[in-house]
């Protein structure tokens, strides 16, 4: 098994597993404590979904109305993101893929991934593997279009008038992708797209559990032997540190909304146990 990186906006899911304490199952959580007036929410998205599966059921909305603003990992809301993605998709040192894979490789690759995207590869060929990976998911969802749970609250977050904010920095993000060596990228895309079959096998199952909302089984199947395990602390657990405090003060100022790859709620490094840490209570909401 491998970690399945699917984009919106070149946001990648997470998603991590070995809580020592079972999860309820449930993808949405009220945050209440010391300093918080009125209760907050925490949601675990998935980036990629079609469109009829995007579903808010009137539990959902009515506790996403009760907040004031909206938090996701980035502020897809804002002009510039866009800009920057694309002065920070391009592998630096003018590295290209071809210079990672071997010959046979790379042709394999190529062949894959413009049966897949209708795109040839050719015109993207200096940008970060793990990027290009997220290009290929669309194509095996088995449905007209995809859509992320982030662009679902971003039409509820306007409808009405509520602040739409970011955790982090896009740029921020998209560097983690030069922390993480391009020839280890590479392998892995490689991997993806000769073995289709069976990661739209894990693909279907990973969107079934999400479905069910069932993140304990969720994470112990993308946890097993994962490629890219070893670099957990860049994709979660630092992350997750970092956005504590600021989910914090937020939450104090005025009941919020949090939106992030549901990878970043579970194990003793996510977001649930980290805002236990701080003496929080983080209770599952059934909707």
């Amino acid at each position: 098994m491998k970690k399945i990186f699917a984009a919106v906006s070149f946001c990648a899911i997470y998603f991590f597993a070995n809580a020592q304490t079972p999860l309820e199952n449930t993808l949405l959580w009220q945050i209440t404590g010391p300093g918080i007036s009125s209760p907050s929410y925490l949601y675990g998205t998935i980036h990629l979904m079609c469109p009829d599966e995007i579903k808010v059921s009137d539990t959902l909305r009515a506790r996403f109305y009760q907040t004031k603003k909206l938090f996701l990992e980035i502020n897809l809301d804002d002009p510039s993101v866009m800009v920057t993605m694309m002065q920070e998709m391009k592998m630096k040192n003018d590295t290209t893929l071809q210079q990672l894979l071997t010959e046979e490789e790379y042709d394999s690759v190529e062949v894959q991934f413009k049966k897949l995207t209708g795109m040839s590869l050719s015109m993207m060929n200096n940008m970060k593997p793990e990027l290009l990976e997220s290009l290929i998911y669309p194509s095996l969802l088995g449905c007209k279009g995809a859509e992320a749970w982030e662009q679902k609250f971003q039409q509820l977050a306007r409808a009405n008038n509520m602040q739409i904010n970011g955790l982090e920095d896009v740029n921020d993000q998209l560097k983690i992708f030069d922390e993480i060596p391009y020839k280890d990228q590479a392998q892995e895309l490689a991997e993806t797209l000769n073995n289709i079959d069976s990661t739209k096998k894990s693909f279907n199952q990973l969107l079934s559990l999400y479905k069910q909302k069932d993140l304990d089984a969720l994470c112990k199947m993308l946890n097993e032997n994962d490629a890219l395990s070893q670099y957990d602390d860049l994709l979660l657990n630092n992350r997750n540190k970092k956005w504590i405090p600021e989910i914090i003060q937020q939450a104090k100022l005025q009941p919020a909304f949090f939106a992030v790859g549901a990878g970043h709620l579970g194990n003793d490094n996510g977001l649930i146990n980290l805002l236990k840490q701080q003496g929080y209570t983080v209770s599952p909401v059934n909707y």
